[in-house]
């Protein structure tokens, strides 16, 4: 691997694709220091795409865990009011914002629990209309990810430092297909793709997804005018734009109120830097009113407790087994990545943009068709080999979905 060009090459595909940067376009960078390689170089392509400012916010691990460590609890429980300001900025700006994951999904993993649900349930409290605003893709955002030693060495244990490093480099630069000739034009004819399978899955108009496998038994209903989505996603002025690299996905928002069956995981979760793994939940008339989990148990459930809505569905995914993360045999330990191996759900804020005439409802339109709302959205994979998924309609008459993991329709 030649490491300057293949981190040049990510960068400017994360540019041109991801968030499609436009001339006089503020470009805000949120990152570990950790990827500061990859940092100068979206910075470099962005200013090269007609960029007017490249704001860098960078941040450390290892504070991050000493902050942790001591900080009193109300620390935690608060959020700054130009904290808000500042996010809410980027919608009313249209600032592109680009999160860049670089920290070991373990970064937390000896924290307090409390503090860690104090501080997700406080910055959600702050951001839902931020969060909102990420739903309906009023302004640019989008999320990659660039490793560090440790992430990596969790990954491939057999390996150490900046071999590893390099190791999960490769791993991700395959995923993104920054490996190909072309890789822009690959995006291009991905995106075609799972834009055709979400197409063809809102023409089935299916009443409902009854899933099965040997971790889960359920039935999840959908909303009437639903709308199955693709890769991109295009913004209020009309930029088309990826925020996820990679995906591999087609999702929707389920109606919240018609989920009952158990779900159970088929990989580590990894939510707020701690991992939660071996874990089911039970929904009856679309809440979760029971749950295990063999790791992370306190992590799950002060996730649950969140608010109301933290208990439903947001999103279901459908991804086939057959696709190339999931192919690498490489377990992430980063939903962005591993959410792309397998089929997923996501408990908390339903997407507006996936119902008919969604970005046009309020929260209480969107909470009566079915649309849940909640200050999470926390994806989890459910996908493997064994998974099988039927569409039933409202008649009653079922077809196959998914068969051994994969695609049938």
């Amino acid at each position: 691997m030649n490491y300057e060009e293949t981190v040049k090459k990510y960068a400017e595909l994360v540019v041109k694709v991801g968030l499609n940067v436009q001339p006089g376009q503020r470009v805000v960078l949120n990152a570990d220091i950790d990827a500061i390689d990859f940092v100068r170089e979206l910075t470099r392509a962005s200013y090269e795409a007609g960029a007017r400012e490249v704001i860098q916010k960078l941040s450390d691990g290892p504070s991050t865990q000493m902050k942790y460590e001591h900080a009193p609890m109300e620390v935690f429980e608060t959020v700054e009011q130009y904290r808000i300001d500042e996010t809410n900025a980027y919608v009313a700006e249209r600032i592109a914002n680009l999160k860049i994951y670089s920290q070991t999904p373990e970064l937390l993993k000896n924290a307090d629990p409390a503090k860690i649900a104090a501080s997700a349930k406080a910055l959600g409290e702050a951001n839902r209309d931020y969060a909102r605003a990420v739903g309906r893709f009023d302004f640019t955002w989008s999320i990659v990810a660039f490793p560090n030693v440790a992430w990596a060495e969790l990954v491939f244990p057999d390996l150490k430092g900046e071999e590893a490093r390099l190791k999960l480099l490769d791993e991700m630069i395959k995923a993104v297909r920054v490996d190909q000739e072309e890789p822009v034009e690959a995006w291009r004819l991905h995106n075609e793709k799972l834009n055709a399978r979400a197409k063809l899955l809102t023409e089935k108009a299916y009443d409902k997804l009854h899933y099965q496998s040997d971790r889960t038994d359920v039935e999840i209903g959908l909303n009437q005018g639903h709308v199955w989505l693709g890769a991109s996603a295009v913004n209020a002025d009309g930029v088309e734009i990826q925020v996820n690299m990679p995906t591999e996905e087609v999702f929707t928002s389920p109606d919240f109120r018609r989920v009952n069956g158990v779900i159970g995981n088929t990989r580590p979760l990894s939510y707020n830097s701690a991992i939660i793994d071996d874990f089911k939940l039970t929904f009856k008339d679309g809440v979760v009113t029971d749950f295990e989990a063999g790791q992370g148990y306190e992590v799950l459930k002060n996730m649950l407790d969140n608010d109301e809505g933290a208990r439903r569905l947001g999103e279901i995914a459908l991804v086939p087994d057959d696709s190339p993360i999931s192919n690498s045999k490489v377990l992430f330990y980063n939903t962005l990545y591993d959410e792309n191996a397998s089929c997923h759900v996501a408990l908390g804020r339903s997407f507006p943009n996936a119902i008919d005439n969604g970005k046009a409802l309020s929260k209480e339109e969107l909470l009566e068709k079915g649309m849940n709302s909640s200050i999470i959205h926390v994806d989890f994979m459910i996908g493997g080999p064994d998974l099988s998924i039927d569409g039933i309609k409202a008649d009653g008459t079922s077809e196959p979905v998914f068969r051994n993991g994969n695609w049938v329709i």
